[in-house]
């Protein structure tokens, strides 16, 4: 979903998913903003396991991606990103020089 403000991107889709009866579980939620809390809780709710952002996280993101059990993946450009919750869970397979 694409929309002017993150927030309203984010509950259309959680709209989307509840009119189509579709869980979150096999999904992984990419955004190009900040992972704030309310992203956080906001993709908790939807049960996607998995936030990835180009951008960074705030600490109280951090902390309720933590407590949530999501795995939290920021600054992912190119080939290169930071996990900051759930390393364990990520598959390291290195397949390129970038």
């Amino acid at each position: 979903m694409e929309d002017v403000g993150r927030h309203n991107a984010v509950d259309t889709l959680a709209g989307e998913m509840w009119i189509n009866e579709e869980t979150g579980d096999d999904k992984i939620f990419y955004t190009t903003g900040r992972l704030t809390s309310e992203m956080v809780i906001k993709v908790a709710q939807m049960g996607i396991p998995v936030l990835l952002s180009r951008s960074g996280v705030t600490q109280m993101g951090l902390d309720l991606a933590k407590q949530f059990g999501i795995t939290t993946i920021a600054r992912a450009k190119g080939l290169r990103f930071q996990v900051f919750t759930g390393g364990e869970k990520v598959d390291f397979d290195v397949k390129g020089n970038s």
